[in-house]
């Protein structure tokens, strides 16, 4: 594998810190042209990107479509429809103090971007934060992950079709690489991956008191009320779980289910994921497997411990290291200090709690970081408001689980260890650029109020205005 050079990415560098200012004042126009054509190139080559992600991942073109592709695709038209609004100036609300003042905010680029991608979702993730940053008006160095080869080729061949390498550049590469590239002065930083390396980005960032944009992880809880179609849920709960062999940041990590459901939920875990995957999902073309052997020991390694320590395996608990493949799995009795429990799972295996009362789920949960996502799965307002209300997350989806990234007016983002700050649609938009606050004085300047020498006069303009206000 050919990585980038840092004689290479010194020069990228150099060449798109020249190329600031006229990303900077490119006008509405051009950038809904550059957009334009990144859709139509990602248009083109559909096939081939399925063909990649099936290479880097085994996943099959429906997946690829509606993980991948379709989600940037939609990005891409949303920004399109919107951008000629985003980029206007936002006026403020009139204030009787500041009468004669026009207030807005003004949307500038924050110049030169890097963007760190991980290899989960190679190619949706890099392009949808890609394309906020176009939008406004910034050039972008695109990092992406060594551990999906054949979807990075095709992203670079479509970025070198609209793209001049001083706009935005892909670069090759590992820990060196990345390295490289942190030590270097970025007006903005949008890193998505574990909150381990996001401490590490962000402490690269302070050095330079560059902006970051971190997306994390965590151990996003599903909790099930009693009153609920427990069939539906668990159909909708496998979907959200084991799609990209449960790969996703946002997937279902661990359940939280009312101890009387048991039976009922255990059986009907095995029942449709049968019917899912058929018996042998091994052969199934609907299931993918997981990037590479460090990831399949991981789990291979935390399920393993998870059984010696007394787990219940459900459903599942195959694997096969020479295909990479961990069965869709479902655990119970899985012990607290076992990795499953301890750290963010990222694979097909879901581990089940049962709780008594509802306040011993959300305690569960408190005791924890604060995950990038919480679904909850209930019948009565009352009880959602209520586990809304005792817990935080990044976001949260009820009756569902995942869909809450679609919505186009939703941002995305986790809160402290599951991230900082937000993407997507106008709030990618805002991320990437700087919010300029400017006061435009008419007439008369309001601060003659209170010039030099201070009198009795100015004492008693102060009681008026603190009286008026």
């Amino acid at each position: 594998m050919s990585y980038s050079s840092l004689s290479e990415i010194d020069s990228i560098y150099h060449a798109q810190l020249k190329f600031k200012k006229e990303a900077k004042f490119s006008s509405y126009q051009k950038r809904i042209s550059w957009l334009k054509d990144l859709l139509k190139e990602i248009t083109l080559r559909e096939a081939e990107i399925q063909r990649a992600l099936y290479d880097d991942f085994h996943k099959s073109a429906i997946e690829s479509e509606i993980t991948e592709i379709l989600a940037v695709e939609l990005e891409l038209k949303h920004i399109i429809r919107n951008l000629g609004k985003w980029m206007q100036d936002q006026g403020v609300k009139w204030r009787l103090l500041l009468g004669n003042t026009r207030a807005y905010m003004h949307y500038e680029p924050k110049g030169n971007a890097l963007i760190i991608s991980p290899w989960n979702y190679p190619f949706q993730l890099p392009l949808v934060h890609l394309a906020s940053c176009i939008a406004a008006g910034n050039t972008a160095i695109l990092k992406l992950s060594e551990f999906s080869p054949h979807t990075n080729g095709v992203i670079k061949k479509i970025i070198q079709r609209v793209f001049s390498a001083e706009h935005v550049t892909i670069i090759e590469g590992s820990v060196v690489e990345a390295t490289y590239l942190l030590k270097l002065k970025f007006d903005h930083i949008h890193f998505t991956g574990s909150p381990q390396v996001g401490k590490i980005i962000m402490q690269a960032a302070s050095k330079n008191l560059s902006d970051v944009t971190l997306e994390l992880g965590g151990k996003s809880p599903a909790i099930i009320d009693r009153n609920v179609n427990l069939k539906k849920v668990v159909k909708n709960i496998i979907w959200a779980k084991f799609v990209n062999a449960g790969q996703t940041c946002i997937a279902p990590d661990y359940l939280l289910v009312h101890k009387h459901q048991k039976n009922e939920i255990e059986e009907l875990f095995k029942q449709e994921i049968e019917l899912a995957f058929g018996k042998e999902p091994q052969n199934s073309p609907d299931y993918a497997r997981i990037i590479n052997d460090k990831q399949f020991d991981r789990l291979q390694s935390a399920l393993e411990d998870a059984v010696s320590l007394g787990a219940k395996v459900i459903s599942g608990g195959a694997m096969v290291r020479s295909e990479r493949y961990i069965a869709p799995t479902v655990v119970t009795r899985v012990a607290l200090t076992n990795p499953l429990m301890t750290d963010e799972i990222f694979g097909p295996v879901l581990p089940i709690i049962y709780y008594e009362k509802i306040n011993q789920a959300i305690d569960f949960i408190a005791a924890n970081e604060k995950p990038l996502a919480l679904y909850i799965f209930s019948k009565d307002s009352h009880f959602c408001k209520h586990v809304i209300a005792q817990t935080s997350a990044g976001s949260t989806c009820i009756n569902d689980a995942m869909i809450q990234i679609m919505h186009p007016s939703l941002p995305f983002g986790g809160v402290n260890h599951s991230g900082i700050g937000q993407s997507t649609g106008w709030f990618g938009f805002k991320s990437f650029s700087h919010q300029r606050a400017v006061a435009d004085v008419k007439i008369y300047p309001i601060s003659a109020l209170f010039w030099f020498p201070y009198t009795e006069k100015t004492y008693q303009v102060l009681k008026w205005i603190k009286k008026l206000f």
